[in-house]
This record gives structure tokens, sequence and C-alpha cells, in this order.
């Protein structure tokens, strides 16, 4: 990988250096350590440190670009890095060239990553580094754990319902997205994302990339190949960096960890990137396998997949605090706008952080690095800013674990396939939103059924698969936006994702032995449906299914429950009657609409009404204007009769 000033200290280079090692491992951590260590050793990688250096510093370094040069100008950091037998020293984030004052602005080009030998102390190494006056900060550079996952592999048999949307033989399976009650054990119907009605407004958009910042995906995998971002700066397999921008032959992502090629088959890989990519954009109506949720038609409109890699087998940098920071400069100067992230700290571990102002301090790099990703400017784009969704954590602890958990990105909670919390979930604070991840108590078919490598398909359970639920309901929620020429700030985007979700407090109320994650797992359950209809403005009314002459009032729903105005008719099409099961036109009783809903479904109708009188105007008499709105009624057993949002 090709960095800004790489300084390699050869043994010829160091011949002149003068030892002090023997002072590196003995000694309290004195006053200036204390305030310069930003976090704890627990966890971190062996043979290297991060550095937050001064301006000066900087300087230094940057004065000796383009020269043979392996000292900076300040002597003592010199005979440190002699000391601790370094052997390069370069900036964590890449400099690239169009997108460098952006990283300057906010402090990136200052976060320096020293390597040395693996046999010196890290965190004698570490005091010695407080000693110079231009090194501000030091971080050690810790390692987030690969999410242990255990796939379970599906079988080739597998027939299409002719009423599915697509032809991927094995949607049925996939209950998550239409959950029938029937596919696998304890599954009740509804408990899905809702987003087969979905798939009638927009399947994705090309032009929305999301970055997996995970393991590698499989980007030859047949139902992934199509839906892979293609870095069209980039020439595949000439060994040259094309585009500038640090990397060679980055073609679909990069590979942080070994600094090379995307790889998704090493010893100590679980297919666990290739899994979360296909749930958020594998290729829908291509024949072949499963469907992604952003995965388009089969028209070569699907969202696109862009792997920044972090894990890697049982390489050592697995994870790291600069490896991850890398990735995240990556996904922003590329052009993603969502970050899917089912990896994070375990909030139970120690050394973790228990509040935003400690995260943010002693995981520095990988904040920057995020921050970066979040508040960079995407010109042209649907919104102006990127997501941050990570997995709130599997070790069924009452609180979110980081980096999901710091108040400005999402973390998303698990539910089983009968919408309740899964057994190993985090929950309470710090969680945001909750979407089936799977519960194999029961069955293996309780799982996620996603894409594994080597152009399999496999089950999985987490809040690593409940992760790239709301990463790809988001991804569709932007392709639909993309499509009706909409643009939102990232808040306002923000606030629509978390609004658009299904209660699921009722159903844990109902049980006691779920009374610990009562209120405590985010807005609801993430809705597919509700998220378009929010994007385009359209007001989503829930109705309970079977409940005969179900009464709609459309007061709350207007004009803050202020508007002057009269109901006249509610006009369902024909295919919404089918979908819904309603047999018989809605009747308007005084100011409401009597309405009986017999199937789970989703659908649009139009209501029109006269407003600011309670009658029309005509030729003998003033009155109000008719005026027509339409409003989406979301079906489900598990209504909340709260209106609109939830």
């Amino acid at each position: 990988m090709k960095q800004l000033y790489i300084l390699l200290f050869a043994l010829l280079a160091l011949s002149g250096c003068v030892s002090h090692m023997e002072d590196i491992s003995v000694g309290e951590m004195d006053e200036v350590s204390a305030t310069k260590i930003i976090n704890s050793s627990n966890s971190a990688s062996t043979g290297s440190l991060i550095l937050y250096l001064s301006d000066e510093a900087v300087a230094s370094f940057e004065r000796s670009r383009g020269t043979s040069v392996t000292r900076s100008n300040i002597e003592p950091l010199n005979n440190i890095l002699c000391d601790i037998r370094a052997t390069k020293i370069e900036r964590v984030f890449a400099e690239v060239p169009r997108h460098e004052e952006e990283a300057r602005a906010m402090g990136l080009h200052r976060w320096y990553i020293v390597e040395f030998d693996n046999e010196v102390d890290v965190e004698a190494a570490a005091k010695r580094l407080c000693k110079i006056g231009e090194v501000e900060h030091i971080q050690y550079n810790t390692l987030y754990s690969n999410p242990t996952v255990k796939a379970t592999k599906a079988s080739s048999a597998a027939t299409r319902s002719s009423a599915a949307t697509f032809d991927d033989p094995y949607y049925d399976r996939q209950w998550h997205y239409e959950n029938t009650g029937n596919q696998t054990s304890g599954a009740v119907a509804g408990m899905d994302i809702n987003v087969a009605d979905a798939w009638r407004y927009c399947t994705g958009h090309k032009d929305i990339i999301v970055a997996i910042i995970d393991e590698g995906v499989d980007y030859t995998h047949e139902d992934l190949k199509d839906n892979m971002w293609v870095n069209r700066g980039e020439i595949a397999g000439n060994g040259i960096d094309d585009d500038n921008n640090g990397l060679i032959d980055d073609v679909h992502g990069f590979n942080f960890v070994d600094d090379g090629p995307i790889t998704w088959n090493l010893t100590g890989d679980s297919g666990h990137g290739t899994h979360v990519g296909g749930t958020v954009s594998a290729t829908n109506n291509n024949g072949t396998g499963v469907c992604g949720i952003a995965g388009g038609d089969g028209s070569g409109n699907g969202v696109r997949l862009m792997s920044a890699q972090i894990f890697s087998g049982k390489h050592e940098g697995s994870g790291s605090a600069s490896v991850t920071a890398k990735a995240f400069q990556y996904a922003a100067n590329n052009g993603a706008l969502i970050a899917q992230c089912s990896f994070g700290i375990d909030p139970n571990k120690k050394g973790a952080p228990s509040n935003d102002a400690e995260y943010s301090q002693a995981y520095g790099v990988e904040y920057a690095g995020i921050g970066y990703f979040i508040s960079k400017k995407r010109e042209g784009q649907v919104i102006d800013g990127g997501l941050a969704i990570f997995a709130a954590g599997n070790e069924d602890y009452p609180e979110a674990g980081y980096p999901g958990a710091y108040r400005n990105f999402i973390s998303v909670t698990s539910l089983g396939p009968s919408g309740m919390p899964a057994s190993y979930t985090n929950f309470g604070p710090g969680t945001n939103i909750a979407a089936p991840g799977g519960d194999q108590s029961r069955s293996s078919s309780g799982g996620v059924l996603s894409t594994y490598p080597s152009d399999s398909y496999a089950f999985m359970q987490g809040t690593s698969m409940a992760c790239p639920h709301v990463s790809g309901v988001a991804a569709l929620g932007l392709s639909y936006a993309q499509q009706l020429g909409k643009k939102f700030s990232l808040e306002e985007f923000k606030a629509m994702l978390l609004l658009s979700v299904n209660d699921v407090n009722q159903y844990i109320a109902s049980n006691d032995s779920y009374n610990k994650y009562l209120e405590n797992m985010g807005t609801g359950r993430v809705d597919a449906f509700k998220m378009l209809m929010n994007v385009e403005g359209i007001t989503c009314i829930s109705v309970p299914r079977g409940k005969s002459n179900y009464s709609i009032d459309l007061t709350p729903y207007l004009a803050d429950g202020e508007l002057i105005y009269k109901p006249l008719d509610m006009v369902v099409p024909a295919d919404v009657a089918t979908r819904l099961g309603i047999e018989s036109a809605p009747r308007l009783f005084g100011s409401k609409f009597l309405i009986t809903c017999n199937n789970i479904g989703s659908g649009v109708v139009e209501i029109s009404f006269v407003a600011g009188n309670t009658t029309a105007g005509n030729d003998s008499e003033k009155g109000g204007i008719v005026v027509t709105k339409r409003f989406a009624l979301i079906v489900r057993d598990d209504f909340s009769d709260n209106g609109g949002w939830l």
C-alpha cells in the first residue's frame, strides 16, 4: 500500500542508533504517560502504536517527502524509533489528492502508525514515546473481534412460490423478508421487514453504494457479482495505482489487513462478509439463490456492494484500529452512503468504554475515521453525509457495544422468526432499532438465509445478521429517493429510518420471560414499506388483521389533529383490495372510515375530503375545497394503534 511519508528503518539505516532499550521495560507510567496514552493495552496488537502528532512533527515528516531520508527532524523521536527497532512510520489515513483538503480539515493527517519489532514490549514503547513533546496522544492499536458465527449451509432443494415477486428459488425460506408463519419452527406470520410490498415501488438503484466493512465479500459469487461496486478508475490486475488513491488494483474494494486483494476463503474466515453483503444486495430475479433487500429486479439496478475488508483469516492485524479507520476513509472517498458494520466491542469486556466520552477518546483513530465517513459531503447525492450502522452485540448484555452505542451511529438489536428478541441480543441503552437476526434454538432454518462463499448459501444468526437488514432497508430508501429525485439531510433520513418501524413492545409485554427487553430494543422492527412511504411523504396507518369494521379516524394524521375537514371517500385499488383481503368497500360512518382487512400486507389508498369546511363549495354556496391524499395501510397482527410512524 502506497502511503504518505513511509520511513523504512533498515538495518543499515539504523546502524548508527544508540540503544536505550534498558530504559524501556522498567518503571511506572508517569504523569505525562497518563495524559498522553488514551486507551488500555487490553486486546492491543503487538508491534505497532498509533500516534497523534503535533503540527510541527507532521511538518517535519512532510519535509522528508520524496527523499531517501529515514529520520525525522526530531532527534529525540529518532532515538526512540531506533531503540524500539521501528520498521516504518506512516500516516494512518492515506493522502488522496482530491480529498486531502477535507481530510486535513478534520485532522486526519495528524494520525500516524509506527511499526516495530514484535519482541519489544508495547506498553514500554508507548511510555518511551510519551516523552516526546511532539507526540500529543498515543493509542494502542486495539483489535475488534470478528464475530463468531456458525454457518449452516442450505440444502439445494428449493421451490419457488408462484406468488413470489421474484424467481429466486430460495426466497420462500427467507422468512425475515416475508414471514408466512410456516417456514421454520416458531415463526409468526408478519414478523418480517415487509419488503415484498416495498418492492412494488422500488427494488434498488445502482448509484447507491453500501460499504461492507467486514471480512472480504466473495465478489465472484453467482448471486453477488452483478451487484458489486466497480472502481472505474482502476484497471484490474495491472499492478498499478491507476486512480492515484494509494491502493493497487482496488477494483471491488480493498483488503486493508493484508494490504492487497480481497480474500474470503482463508483459514479462520467465516463467510461473514459475504453473508451480510447478500442480505443487503444479493441479485434479485436472476433465477439463482436468494434475494437481497436492495438487490434490484434483475435488470442491473441493484445497490452496489463495496468490500472494505478489515478481517482476514487469522491475520494478526485483523480488526485493528488502524485498519478499521482506513476502511471508513476509503468508503467515504469512494462514494459509499452506508457503512454496514457487523462488528463491535463486547460491552462486558475489561476496558470496554462505558460512555460516549470514553469511546471517542479511547478509540480516537477509528472515531476520526467514522466521523469523516459521516460528515464528508457527497456532491449530488440523495443525502449529504453517510450512515454508520452497527450490530448491537451478541452478549445478552443490557447495553449496546461500541461503536454502535455512540449517539451519532445506529445500533441494531436482533429478533427471531417469532418476532421476539433473540436470546443472544444485547439490549437497552445505546440500541436504536430492531431487525430479524435469526434464532436457531429450534431449527437451523430459524437463522437468516443469505449468500455464502463459493456460490453457496447458508443460515446464520446474530445481531450481525440483523444489522444488514437495517442497512438494506436504508439502501432501499435511498434508492427510492434517487428514483423520485428527492434529497434529504443526513439527520432527516436517519429520523425516517428509525421511525419506519412496527411496534415490538406489545409482544414483549405479553410474555413475562421477556420483561428485560421491554422498551429496550430500540424504536421497533424495521419496515421497508414504511420506509419508502416516508421517503415519498405518504402517511402510514396501521390496521389490525381480521378486525371487523375497524375504525380509521384521519384526525391524528392531518395538520396535528387541528384541521377542519370532512372525509368523503376512500378509494382502494383492486390489487390492494386483493392483497389485503378487503372484501367490501370501506364505509364512511360519521367522520371515520370503517374497513375490514383479512390479510397481512400493505398498500396505498386514496382518501378524498373537504378541506377548510364541512361541505364543499358549489355554485349556490361557499364551502371548502375537495382534495385527495394518499395513505398507506399496513395490515399486521402486530399493529400499534398510535398513529402514523410506529
